[in-house]
């Protein structure tokens, strides 16, 4: 134990004198007696706590450098203590930071140096530039379209410069930089927003970052996620306007713009006026849709038809407003169009019901693919369980069998479907379909023999045994099948063509097998064979447990 009182009589002078050297700052005594402070040697600093005793004794001490010892930077702390009676100090406390050697290295340079180096650093990393740039250039207040286009062009070179293909990295780095270099502007643009000048400068900055991704190659979709963000936000301050009078002139103006078909519109355009609409007032939404319901009616006059991916952006704004009724024959549903289809026929079900289901039935007589047909006969679904239709059900379920086969499903078309032959047809594909895919996934066989199960249909089933049908589906039936057909059974049991099954349910299969008929049956369909697998390998172990049972 250490007295701070003495330390020169308990450590070598080259020791005091070292640690004398070093730098005690942002000294504290936490609690009593209780000391922690930074101590800097020539490169490092390190974080030292000394506890005393009220004998002044050191009784615990740390530092960071993780000595095993009591080091130098203690015994500095220690001596500063003694040297400052006891560490009672008047100075304010401040924030405990370590300072790296970057930071020490800094206080020695002169500005000439400093920005002779950051020169040629900035020469060979031109992402650093426009960081400090961003940092420490001065903020404009006003931007030209040149300025907005050289912003963004120093932007992206200043991370990529030539390159074609990007990784995603650099376009994180890219969108990082551009969120940054860019909210000057976008301050500008909101103070500005009621000037047509802003929305121009809008659809400018969409212009240069869409040629710049289309000019490179990348997997990221980091760009996308920022224009729909500065998309979302620009129309945010374009529906703050507080004079509404401005607002619904300039809404005005710019979806007059969109019913001229003959003016082409960018990508971009066309997704602000449907976000001004989407993230408007009720009072705002309700002006637009009532220009967009206008121009519809003017369409519908002069036989104007739009492509079904613009009436499904167009619907919403219809429908919410409460103007579908009267327009519905501008939404007639549309071939392969499944998206816009649901979203019309969602909106024809709270006006006409019957109508509704002859569209989706439409539909799902129309597509080629079945799987396109899922949303529909769910639509219908709903219908029918609404209105307790169980005929309607069980054509639904017909529907949908393929794709998600159930038994409780096929039980319930099988009672509930009035037409005999729809049914024997659907039985048949279904089985076709089912033993079609036993190599596939084991799922299907399962549900195949559920069916022949609930049927009762022994004799199918050993038709099929041979045919690619693991042990462990068999051994659920095997007790029926050997009632069913004990000959047959045992006949197929040896034509067996890649079970695929697990050791222990052979074994299962093996000991039934042994317990249910005699050895002399038993050797005769299960010769020994040489080969070691398969077939083989079954017949081998079955005959290797006759012979166990036989030494017993």
């Amino acid at each position: 134990m250490f007295s701070i009182l003495d330390l020169e009589s308990q450590f070598s002078k080259q020791k005091i004198n070292k640690s004398k050297k070093m730098t005690v700052r942002e000294f504290e005594e936490e609690s009593k007696n209780h000391f922690v402070s930074f101590v800097d040697d020539e490169i490092e600093s390190f974080d030292v706590q000394i506890v005393l005793n009220p004998k002044s004794e050191i009784i615990k001490s740390s530092c960071d450098c993780n000595s095993n010892d009591f080091c130098l930077h203690q015994l500095a702390l220690s001596i500063f203590i003694s040297e400052n009676n006891s560490g009672k100090t008047t100075s304010k406390k401040t924030t405990k930071r370590k300072i790296s050697e970057a930071e020490m290295v800094m206080e020695d340079l002169n500005s000439e140096e400093m920005k002779s180096w950051l020169l040629e650093f900035f020469k060979k990393n031109k992402d650093a530039e426009m960081q400090f740039l961003l940092e420490f250039a001065e903020t404009k207040k006003e931007f030209s379209d040149d300025e907005i286009k050289q912003i963004i062009i120093k932007t992206t070179q200043s991370v990529v410069g030539k390159k074609k293909n990007i990784a995603a990295q650099d376009v994180k780095k890219i969108v990082d930089l551009m969120t940054k270099s860019l909210e000057p502007v976008e301050q500008f643009l909101s103070q500005n927003i009621n000037k047509e000048s802003s929305f121009e400068k809008f659809l400018l900055i969409n212009t240069i970052i869409v040629d710049f991704q289309m000019s490179v190659y990348t997997s990221s979709t980091r760009i996308d996620k920022f224009l729909e963000n500065f998309k979302i936000k620009f129309a945010s301050y374009f529906n703050s306007i507080k004079d509404i009078e401005i607002w619904e002139k300039s809404a005005e103006k710019y979806w007059n713009v969109f019913f001229n078909e003959n003016i082409p519109l960018t990508i971009y355009f066309y997704q602000f006026i449907l976000e001004m609409y989407h993230s408007g007032t009720k009072e705002q939404k309700i002006f637009i849709a009532e220009r967009v319901k206008n121009q519809i009616i003017i369409w519908i006059k002069n036989k104007v038809d739009l492509r079904s991916s613009i009436k499904e952006d167009l619907l919403p704004i219809i429908a919410e407003n409460g103007f579908f009724p009267s327009l519905q024959k501008y939404f007639p549903i549309a071939l392969y169009e499944n998206s816009y289809n649901i979203k019309v026929i969602n909106e024809v079900i709270k006006i006409d019901v019957s109508k509704a289901e002859e569209f989706c039935k439409k539909i799902i007589n129309r597509n080629t693919n079945e799987k396109y047909n899922l949303p529909y006969y769910e639509t219908l679904e709903g219908l029918y369980e609404k209105s307790n239709n169980v005929q309607g059900l069980a054509y639904v379920k017909r529907g949908k069998f393929n794709s998600n086969y159930n038994l409780d499903d096929y039980i319930f078309i099988e009672q509930n479907e009035e037409d005999r032959e729809i049914f024997k047809k659907f039985r048949t594909r279904v089985l076709s379909n089912l033993k079609g895919s036993f190599r596939s996934d084991e799922k299907y066989t399962e549900i195949y023999f559920a069916i022949l199960e609930h049927e009762k249909n022994y004799k199918k089933m050993l038709e099929v045994v041979t045919d690619y049908v693991p042990s462990n589906i068999i051994i659920k039936y095997m007790k029926n099948l050997y009632d069913f057909d004990r000959k047959k059974f045992l006949i197929n049991s040896t034509r067996r063509s890649g079970w695929g099954s697990r050791e222990e349910d052979d074994e299962i299969l093996i000991d039934f097998l042994v317990d249910n008929y005699n050895t002399d049956e038993l050797r005769q369909q299960f010769p020994r064979q040489t080969f070691g697998f398969g077939e083989a390998k079954f017949s081998n172990r079955l005959l290797a447990k006759i012979n166990e049972k036989e030494k017993k």
